[in-house]
């Protein structure tokens, strides 16, 4: 396969939608075959002005967070996925037994009894980075490159993939890529009427929305330049993504439960997974704001110091000098000799006897050397503080683009 150019038309997640590709390498589209979700990108916010906590640690790069890629063709129905399932060798009862993981995704996405027909006619297969590298591009037309894509549906094969990420934690995502991917099916099954009187409460639920949103960002990328798209893209996504009483009318609600026991439960783990990362991404930017100010007041605490033990040895030598040249006196000159002393850090010693205002002196600067020293310690404790702190925020930024590595088994594969 000759290689994809750099300067194709892209989503707004940042992939290339695979008619863009078909088309850019002289291959024709049929409108029967088309990828339709687009990742959801996390988009969190930053502190104006900065990525990152402090130069000398590495700055927090943000992936885009995928929601999924998928594909569907149009005008077969689940009697036709069960004939296929039924046709495979080893089959039990015509179907193969789903695994134990896609039973647990099953579980995961609330998926009804209908629901659990059509995705398990499909004999999904849930599979790591590596074991997912080069499922989605068996068929020319409906390939789905390892760009980010996370899952994907073949109807014409009859064939469900779907990447896992290692890390438990991100295990929703997964989930979600089950719902959308059951959803595109279960459009299929439904007739042209029923679809045709769908697709205006479909719009009335995407429609409250800014252009701005996840939604509709994801929603345009995955339609792209084939309109026909839109009715299953709108489908999958009011399905996984808006929460019941967001404007879904109940007749499309009515639909939804045919295939989705628990809708509420399904959006909330999309809801999670999203608080998830971007609680992490919180936690990292509170922390390092907090780190810069720490660093920041030990950097002039420091300074303050330079200059405070500067005055203080500059009064040392001061007041040694004056002592050697008193002591030198013929002591009938030292006996009547009077001194004063304005000490550095505003401290007036009056006019006194000289024994007496050196004396006075002498305690100040013992006064000053046990202070200085004090303040050292402090700031030497402050200091080595927000260097443990430096360390703890990289481990967290470190674990958050780790996760979000992960998001991406092409990524994820090669690490």
């Amino acid at each position: 396969m000759a290689p994809i150019p750099d300067d194709l038309p892209r989503s707004p997640s940042g992939r290339i939608p695979q008619w863009v590709i078909d088309e850019a390498a002289g291959n024709a589209t049929q409108p029967t075959g088309w990828r339709t979700a687009e990742p959801f990108p996390v988009e969190p916010s930053r502190r104006p002005g900065r990525r990152g906590f402090r130069a000398a640690v590495a700055a927090l790069v943000l992936l885009a967070v995928v929601g999924g890629g998928w594909w569907l063709a149009t005008g077969d129905h689940v009697a036709a996925v069960l004939t296929s399932a039924a046709s495979r060798p080893g089959a039990v009862g015509g179907i193969p037994a789903p695994s134990a993981t896609a039973v647990q995704l099953a579980d995961a996405a609330h998926l009804s009894s209908q629901g659990r027909a059509i995705f398990y006619a499909t004999a999904p297969r849930v599979l790591d980075a590596k074991g997912f590298a080069g499922q989605c591009a068996d068929a020319p037309t409906m390939a789905v490159h390892a760009d980010g894509a996370v899952g994907c549906y073949l109807i014409g094969l009859n064939k469900i993939v779907v990447y896992e990420p290692a890390d438990p934690r991100l295990r929703g995502f997964a989930v979600q890529t089950v719902a959308h991917e059951t959803l595109h099916a279960a459009w299929e099954t439904l007739s042209v009427g029923e679809r045709d009187r769908l697709v205006p409460l479909l719009e009335a639920a995407v429609a409250p929305f800014p252009a701005a949103s996840t939604l509709q960002k994801e929603l345009a990328g995955s339609v792209g330049s084939h309109p026909q798209n839109r009715p299953t893209e709108m489908f999958a996504y009011v399905g996984t993504l808006v929460a019941p009483g967001s404007g879904v009318d109940p007749v499309l609600e009515a639909v939804y439960a045919r295939f989705i026991a628990d809708r509420a439960a399904l959006v909330a783990v999309n809801t999670a997974d999203t608080a998830l990362l971007d609680g992490m991404n919180a936690t990292i930017q509170q922390a390092s704001t907090a780190l810069s100010a720490s660093e920041t007041k030990n950097a002039q605490d420091r300074a303050q110091q330079a200059a405070d033990t500067a005055s203080v040895a500059f009064y040392q030598r001061a007041y040694d000098a004056k002592v050697a040249e008193v002591a030198a006196m013929p002591a009938t000159t030292r006996n009547g000799l009077q001194l004063s002393w304005t000490w550095w850090d505003g401290t007036k010693l009056p006019m006194a006897p000289a024994a007496q205002t050196l004396s006075a002196a002498a305690a100040l600067l013992a006064r000053d050397h046990a202070a200085l020293s004090q303040r050292a310690t402090a700031t030497a404790a402050a200091e080595a503080a927000a260097a443990k702190e430096r360390v703890r925020i990289q481990g967290l930024v470190d674990d958050l683009n780790g996760l979000q590595a992960q998001l991406d088994p092409a990524k994820a594969a090669a690490s």
